[in-house]
């Protein structure tokens, strides 16, 4: 009897350790807090991060990244953010229009309303490497690489596969 206890209590222990490893190494699950990736993410959705993707290849325009954002005082948390420019992109957005290597890009995902031009730090120039340039889909309502740069990537803690909650708008992200 005690022989069949100590099994269960194995199989249990060795269920717990692999999927703390799972979720520790290879995929994780977030809550957006905010209305800075609106309307494509919503505040409180539930969504599942593929922390492997970034060791076998490089962040792609589109993707939706979760980071920790190069500001001193909130390198601790976890921002979601839509990748705009990647390494040696030259961007550059005026009056509300994004170009990316002189090209001006169609953005659907954005909420369309008057562009507010603040003082922005960023708002041209050329991705270095390691970085990669963001931005919330609200683009009125974003701390994003245009206050405060370009994200290493070493800062990306994965990106966002899927929307998991609400059951009635789950979804699958494409970059593409």
């Amino acid at each position: 009897m005690l022989d069949v206890v100590f099994k269960w209590l194995k199989c249990i222990l060795t269920v717990i350790v692999v999927t703390l490893l799972l979720e520790r190494f290879v995929f994780g699950f977030t809550i957006v807090q905010g209305l800075s990736m609106q309307p494509t993410l919503k505040n409180n959705d539930k969504l599942f991060i593929n922390k492997l993707v970034y060791l076998f290849e490089d962040p792609h325009r589109g993707d939706i990244i979760i980071f920790h954002p190069p500001i001193d005082e909130r390198e601790d948390e976890l921002f979601v953010k839509r990748v705009i420019a990647v390494e040696g992109d030259h961007f550059q957005i005026k009056r509300g229009n994004l170009y990316i290597n002189n090209k001006l890009i169609e953005e659907p995902y954005i909420i369309h309303e008057d562009y507010q031009d603040r003082l922005y730090s960023l708002t041209s120039g050329i991705v270095p490497k390691g970085m990669v340039f963001v931005m919330g889909d609200n683009r009125n309502d974003s701390n994003d690489s245009r206050c405060f740069g370009f994200v290493p990537k070493k800062n990306i803690a994965g990106k966002a596969d899927f929307r998991i909650w609400p059951l009635d708008t789950v979804h699958a992200f494409s970059s593409k």
